[in-house]
C-alpha cells in the first residue's frame, strides 16, 4: 500500500557550555559543572509532495517564545517552510540550561540556528516511508503527583517511520506524559533525563531516530528509588525498552510475517502484533493565538497574612497528624506561589497575554496537538475525547512557555500549580476545548484564521 509520504530525521547536539545556570527548580544552588549525557534536538520532517511538518524536540525545561520564533524564522526564510508547519517542543528535563539566563542571551541565537540546522538534515534524508502507530501500557513509572490515586498517563502511543523491505526505520516518536524530574535541584550536570534513555534506548534497539514527545505532564511525576543517574536508566529502560518493542512489533504491518512448518513443508503466515497503518496520509497544519487574561492576585499583605495563619495552624499540629498537615498544606502551597508571583512580577496580575496552539494533521485518524505549556493530564485526555481522533499526539510544552494549566478542580484545592498558573480557573478547560477545536478543523475543510 503506498503512502506517498517522505520522513527524514536528524539528531543534533545543543548541548551548552559548562557554567550557566540550569533551569527547572527554584532550589538549585549553583551553575552547571559538568556533562553527564548530551542535550540533543531530536527532528522529523513529514512530506507528502504538498506539505512539509517539522516536529522538533529540544532536550530543555522549556522553549521561550524568542527561542521559537527565531528557530522559525531560519527555518522559513532559508527552507521555505512556513511558521504553521514547524512545532518545536521540549522534553521538559529539569538538568538543562537557562536559556533566559542573563549574560548569556545568544545562547537562545545559537540554539535557535542548530534547531533550524536539524530541519536542513532532515531534510536531505528525506526518503519514502509507511507511518504506522501502535500503543504500550505504562502504569509503573508515574505517579499524579498531587493525589496518589489521581489519574495519569497509562498509555503510551508510539509512531514509526519505517521504509519498506526492512531498511532501518527513519524514526520512531514516542508519546507519553511524566515530568522529566527523576534527577533533582542537587544535580549540577547536563542531562536529558530519562527521556533522553528513552531515545537512546529506541535508537539502540530500533535503529533510526528516537523522539520523545513529552504530553500532558502537569500534575505526573516519575515514580524513582533514589535521585541518581541509575534511576534515570531504570525509568527510562522501562519505558523505552516497550516502546522499542511496540516499534519492532509494526514492521510486519501490511509487509506480512511467515514462519516454517515443517508438518506441512509449507511456509505459513502470521498476524502481526496489534497496530494500525495509518491510511488517507494528508498533511496539514494550523496554528491560532489567544489572548487570555492573567489571574488576579490578592495584595501581598493580603497573602502574607493568611500565610501567617495557616503556618500558625500547622505549628499547632503534632507531627504525626497527616490528615491535619494534608487540609492546610495544599492552601499553603498555593499561598506562598501566589506571594512569589506578586513580587516577581507585581504589574502583571489582570493583564492579557498571548498564547498559542498549533495541531497537525498526519494521516486519517492520526494528528498531533501543540500546547504551550504543562497542562493537566485531565485536561489531556479531554482533548483526546473532544477531538475525535482516533490517534491524537499530545505535544506539551510547545512553541512558548505559558505555566501551569490546572483543572478547576485543582484551584479549589491548592497546592503548588495552583499557585504557579499565571491564568485563573477557567483557562485551562476553556483552551482544552479550543485545543479540541483545533484538531477538528483540520478534518473538516479550512482550518479557522489564526494571527
Amino acid at each position: 500500500m503506498a503512502q506517498n509520504v517522505q520522513a527524514g530525521a536528524a539528531v543534533i547536539d545543543i548541548t551548552p557550555a559548562v557554567g550557566i545556570a540550569m533551569g527547572g527548580y527554584g532550589a538549585r544552588q549553583g551553575v552547571s559543572s559538568g556533562i553527564h549525557d548530551p542535550l540533543f534536538v531530536r527532528t522529523l520532517v513529514l512530506d507528502d509532495g504538498e506539505t512539509k511538518l517539522v516536529l522538533a524536540v529540544c532536550d530543555l525545561v522549556g522553549v521561550p517564545a524568542e527561542l521559537a520564533e527565531q528557530a522559525c524564522a531560519h527555518i522559513e526564510r532559508d527552507l521555505g517552510i512556513p511558521r504553521a508547519n514547524v512545532s518545536i517542543s521540549a522534553t521538559h528535563t529539569h538538568s538543562g540550561p537557562l536559556l533566559r539566563t542573563d549574560g548569556v542571551e545568544d545562547l537562545i541565537s545559537v540554539t535557535a540556528r542548530k534547531i533550524a540546522g536539524s530541519v536542513q538534515v532532515a531534510l536531505s534524508r528525506l526518503q519514502p516511508v509507511r507511518l504506522k502507530v501502535g500503543s504500550v501500557e505504562v502504569t509503573t513509572v508515574s505517579q499524579n503527583r498531587r493525589d496518589p490515586e489521581g489519574p495519569i498517563e497509562s498509555v503510551a502511543t508510539i509512531l514509526l517511520a519505517a521504509p519498506d523491505r526492512g531498511a532501518e526505520p527513519v524514526a520512531t516518536v514516542v508519546n507519553y506524559a511524566c515530568h522529566a524530574t527523576v534527577l533533582e535541584h542537587d544535580n549540577l550536570l547536563y542531562s536529558a533525563d530519562f527521556p533522553g534513555v528513552i531515545a537512546r534506548a529506541v535508537e539502540r534497539e530500533v535503529g533510526g531516530a528516537g523522539i520523545y514527545v513529552q504530553g500532558a505532564a502537569g500534575n505526573i511525576n516519575p515514580i524513582w528509588m533514589r535521585h541518581d543517574f541509575r534511576e534515570v536508566d531504570r525509568i527510562g529502560g522501562i519505558l523505552g525498552m516497550a516502546a522499542a518493542r511496540v516499534a519492532h512489533e509494526l514492521r510486519p504491518l501490511d509487509e506480512g510475517q511467515w514462519a516454517v512448518n515443517l508438518s506441512w513443508s509449507e511456509i505459513t503466515p502470521k498476524e502481526p502484533a496489534a497496530g494500525t497503518v495509518l491510511d488517507g496520509i494528508r498533511l496539514a497544519a494550523v496554528r491560532r493565538t489567544f489572548d487570555v487574561p492573567r489571574r488576579a492576585l490578592p495584595e501581598l499583605t493580603e497573602i502574607q497574612g493568611e500565610i501567617d495563619t495557616i503556618e500558625a495552624g500547622l505549628s499547632g499540629l503534632p507531627n504525626d497528624d497527616r490528615e491535619g498537615h494534608r487540609a492546610l498544606r495544599p492552601r499553603l502551597n498555593r499561598l506562598r506561589m501566589d506571594r512569589a508571583q506578586r513580587q516577581t512580577d507585581p504589574a502583571e496580575s489582570g493583564q492579557t497575554e498571548t498564547v498559542e496552539f498549533q495541531a497537525f494533521r498526519i494521516a486519517d485518524g492520526c494528528a498531533v496537538v501543540m500546547l504551550p505549556g504543562e497542562f493537566f493530564v485531565e485536561l489531556g485526555e479531554e482533548i483526546r475525547r473532544a477531538a475525535g481522533v482516533k490517534h491524537l499526539l499530545i505535544c506539551g510544552y510547545a512553541n512558548m512557555t505559558a505555566g501551569y494549566f490546572p483543572t478547576a478542580q485543582a484551584f479549589s484545592e491548592g497546592g503548588y500549580e495552583a499557585g504557579r498558573a499565571r491564568f485563573a480557573e477557567e483557562i485551562g478547560p476553556l483552551l482544552a476545548r479550543e485545543a479540541a477545536d483545533l484538531v477538528r478543523s483540520l478534518f473538516a475543510g479550512a482550518a479557522p484564521a489564526g494571527r
